[in-house]
């Protein structure tokens, strides 16, 4: 039977499962299996597996409802057991396991752990994790040094593997301490039988630095993955929790402290981007110089480079643009019709981007309606009324100051009825 897990709210729930237990000491073994070329491990896929008895693991601790246990800080998941179990403790247990279920690995694909971090320690007194206390550490012992290990069958009798002699003296270990890893980091769990299954439990000690049992009553946690000489990538990383003397209470709130901790580091800012600005489209007379105008660009996150401009024309009657890697270049249409540009702006990372179109209407064409008529001279006209004796000055590119001279006189007018387009191109007399 399979039984899935999913996550809401960043924790793994767990469905409701019919299973009944004893009053033994509950743990949950560490599942492992192989897809394609990475190795796995997670809490148990199969429910009823020896060491899978999730319901009797969160009844036993007394955890809230539907709550398997996660890390809130890294979302890895966490590993229970005890100190006290039956087949151990005070000091020590075989728990968790290591386990693979029928066709999980390859016949006699070797498995072997590696252990990571350093040992952390719940104090009851303080009721907060940090790091264990310097004269504690914790031992797993009973794997066998992957460098004893022979897998040339030609020396191993026709055999996938065999053992180099002495391999298996239980003399290596591997040590947790608050300073990181000491002795073996790697060590050989088990092989696959030629079912592809595994079941295999070695032996975790809580000592002193001289090897002596025992240490202070608390909830210690370590860090491993699972690795396999036939695939090249490990698994995700997980942690153990060990109860160390705590009241179930107690132990539960050391769990808990871990599933509800915010993250390690906040995520990270979103990325800006920098801003491009072509400023604002613009209707512009013909045949006069035009400033296109990228000033208003800017890099919210400078760096690495200075900002730098690239513009390229994509619609329109081609110009040649002069400086069209400044803020500021400039052209001159020289046929009606519309004008864009592309202005790109990068900091050597990223870039922005924005468009401008320049409309270019035929000379005298002031209302832009295609056509050169009475109500255009109009315009004009209107414009060049004198204001105390002197003609206005037109705006650069004014399509109204059809010559170009920097004002709109009674000169523009006359030129645009010249250039009438209609019957009739008499100003609207009132």
């Amino acid at each position: 039977m399979y039984t899935p897990f999913f996550k809401q709210h960043g924790v793994w729930l767990l469905p409701l499962l019919c299973i009944s237990f004893s009053a033994q000491a509950v743990h949950l073994d560490v599942e492992i299996w192989g897809e394609g070329n990475s190795m796995s491990a997670g809490f148990c896929r199969t429910a009823s597996s020896v060491g899978c008895d999730l319901a009797g693991l969160v009844a036993s601790l007394q955890l809230p409802p539907n709550i398997l246990p996660e890390d809130g800080a890294t979302g890895k998941m966490i590993f229970l057991t005890d100190f006290r179990d039956f087949s151990g403790g005070p000091y020590k247990t075989p728990n968790p396991g290591f386990q693979a279920v029928q066709n999980a690995l390859n016949p006699g694909e070797l498995v072997r752990y590696r252990a990571l971090g350093s040992l952390q320690f719940w104090d009851a007194a303080t009721r907060q994790w940090g790091p264990a206390p310097t004269g504690a550490r914790i031992k797993l012992a009973g794997g066998i040094d992957p460098a004893l290990v022979i897998t040339d069958h030609t020396k191993c009798g026709g055999k996938l593997f065999c053992f180099a002699p002495g391999a298996g003296g239980g003399d290596a270990a591997t040590l947790y301490t608050v300073n990181g890893i000491a002795g073996k980091q790697e060590m050989l769990v088990d092989a696959a039988n030629d079912q592809g299954t595994l079941h295999t439990h070695l032996n975790w000690f809580l000592e002193n630095n001289q090897g002596v049992l025992g240490g202070p009553i608390g909830a210690y946690m370590v860090e491993m993955q699972v690795l396999s000489n036939q695939r090249s990538q490990p698994s995700e990383s997980f942690y153990i929790l060990f109860n160390a003397g705590l009241p179930v209470a107690d132990f539960s709130d050391a769990l808990m402290d871990r599933v509800f901790e915010l993250p390690d580091t906040p995520p990270p800012p979103p990325m800006l981007l920098p801003v491009a600005n072509a400023g604002a489209d613009r209707v512009v007379r013909i045949a006069s110089q035009v400033h296109l105008d990228g000033s208003l660009s800017y890099d919210p996150q400078p760096g690495p480079d200075s900002l730098s401009y690239n513009w390229i024309q994509t619609v329109g009657t081609a110009v040649t643009l002069v400086g069209a890697h400044q803020s500021n270049p400039s052209f001159i249409p020289t046929r009606p019709g519309n004008y864009t540009f592309k202005l790109t702006v990068s900091n050597g990372t990223n870039a922005g981007y924005d468009e401008v179109t320049y409309t270019v209407a035929s000379a005298g064409d002031v209302d832009l309606d295609g056509d050169i008529d009475r109500i255009d001279v109009a315009l004009i006209l209107r414009a060049a009324k004198k204001v105390k004796k002197k003609e206005p000055k037109a705006n650069p590119n004014d399509v109204r100051d059809l010559d170009g001279n920097g004002i709109i006189n009674r000169t523009d007018a006359r030129m645009a009825k010249a250039r009438c387009t209609l019957r009739k191109c008499h100003p609207t007399r009132r």
